[in-house]
């Protein structure tokens, strides 16, 4: 039986005060000194900064004055100003590149920051503000002896119901997509940490790290564009909110193949995860390798026709239009390919492909209405958390999806930052130089020739920094 740990999310003792947020709208990327500001209830702005403890809090006890920690300022719309320390960031370490991202839903805000220690080990942490409390800092580190960019956060949700829960009673799924740069053995590659939520509380004390570059098209690894993408452009990965409300758009540079690559990330309704799982450990009991090795006569179609039994009566609170496709769709993959796939990779190969199929399949229904066609693009199925329940634990996947790659642009010397589009077939990237933006955005669905020529915005009395920034992700959200 599948087991894992549960850990609590639990919360941290309020300090300096208190707050209450709402919205938020932030603008550009982060600033070298701290976190661009954002804009809560009744025009309150919010923002970290980073600095020694002594110069950020001259009254405080809780750090030593030399070291480095964050700040997050809430600044009323009266005129008010509160400061407090964010928690995780009192020790001796180098804190760096904080964002901010604030959760509507449910009133929480969200700091992402970087840190470094003397032994030079580099680590992603996240904490989390609801006006009166902190929660208990968590790290999403990935290889702790790699130096990371800037992490970006983006947040989605939904509600579902276990199969072993009491009727009727529903949980509140939060994931917190998590993307960074780090310096491996390759080259500079993008690092994706699904932080899952249950009712407020850790799915699982588990945490997978996943390396974006691994999903570029095999086409493209094969025949790359010829462009030489600059490194500072593959440390500025973004992440933003999709076109579906489950979903995010993750825009990042990749060196190998030379390509702007955009993904979409989805968290598919937690029942057709659960359906894959117990699909999955149905098919291992079966033994249907050995049976075909053995040519044992129907063998395939026994387990095939027993597979589509047990999606339907297992699957009986996803609607059934969908579920009666899905059943038949991975009866058919069986009747087909339970061959092939055991011959490359046993039973497990047969309850991976069977599984991929439900989340996949079912992910394009989410609204119960089965696509005819499937989306475009190659798609592949994460594992984001295990939550434990009871003896075992139910998995919570995520379908990664290519949404375009086209070649990386040209940019000028300067901090860069990518702007999505929702559906992640356009951008904007622009660059930062002095008093002024320069920007490109696509303007072609051809991968080769896919951006326009370079703009520049002049930064003056008329135009703010954070108004730029503002204007260019608002013009990459309505790219097609």
């Amino acid at each position: 039986m599948r087991r894992s740990i549960h850990l609590s999310f639990k919360k941290a003792p309020f300090r300096y005060g208190a707050v209450a947020l709402l919205a938020l709208l932030a603008g550009g990327a982060a600033h070298a000194e701290g976190s661009a500001p954002v804009l809560g209830r009744s025009g309150d702005i919010y923002k970290v900064t980073v600095g020694s403890y002594g110069e950020l809090f001259p009254e405080g006890t809780e750090a030593s004055a030399e070291a480095e920690v964050l700040r997050l300022e809430t600044r009323g719309s009266s005129g008010t100003v509160e400061h407090h320390l964010v928690p995780g960031s009192e020790p001796a370490d180098s804190d760096k590149t904080p964002s901010l991202s604030f959760d509507a839903s449910t009133g929480q805000l969200y700091v992402v920051w970087s840190s470094n220690n003397d032994s030079t080990l580099t680590r992603i942490n996240l904490a989390s503000f609801d006006g009166t409390e902190w929660a208990d800092t968590i790290e999403v580190s990935g290889n702790i002896y790699s130096n990371k960019s800037a992490p970006r956060l983006a947040v989605t949700h939904d509600r579902f119901e276990l199969a072993e829960g009491s009727a009727g009673e529903s949980s509140t799924r939060t994931v917190l997509h998590v993307v960074w740069s780090e310096d491996t053995a390759g080259g500079e590659k993008v690092m994706y940490a699904p932080v899952v939520l249950i009712d407020g509380e850790l799915a699982s004390r588990w945490r997978r790290v996943h390396r974006l570059n691994d999903y570029v098209s095999q086409d493209l690894i094969d025949e790359p564009f010829n462009a030489e993408v600059p490194a500072s452009l593959l440390k500025a990965p973004t992440v933003d909110a999709a076109s579906e409300s489950n979903a995010v758009v993750i825009g990042f540079a990749d060196s190998a193949s030379g390509a702007l690559v955009q993904l979409e990330l989805s968290t598919p309704a937690t029942e057709l995860s659960e359906l894959a799982g117990s699909l999955a450990d149905y098919l291992e009991s079966t033994n249907l390798c050995q049976r075909i090795e053995d040519e044992e006569q129907d063998a395939i179609a026994t387990v095939a026709e027993a597979a589509r039994v047990h999606i339907v009566v297992g699957g009986r609170r996803i609607r059934s239009r969908v579920l009666r496709a899905l059943a038949q769709d991975v009866k058919d993959v069986l009747v087909r390919h339970s061959t092939d796939l055991c011959a490359e990779g046993g039973l497990t190969g047969v309850s991976s492909a069977a599984r991929v199929h439900i989340v996949v399949g079912g992910a394009r229904s989410q609204e119960g209405d089965l696509l005819e066609d499937a989306v475009p693009g190659e798609s592949h199925v994460l594992l984001a958390a295990a939550q434990p329940v009871n003896d075992g634990y139910v998995q919570h996947l995520a379908r990664l999806q290519v949404k375009s790659e086209r070649v990386a642009p040209t940019i000028g010397d300067g901090q860069p930052t990518i702007f999505a589009s929702p559906t992640g077939t356009g951008a904007v990237v622009l660059w930062e130089t002095g008093s002024s933006l320069t920007y490109v955005e696509t303007t072609s669905d051809d991968p080769e020739a896919a951006w326009s020529e370079s703009f520049t915005l002049l930064l003056d009395n008329d135009l703010s920094r954070s108004e730029a920034y503002s204007i260019l992700h608002e013009r990459a959200r309505s790219l097609e």
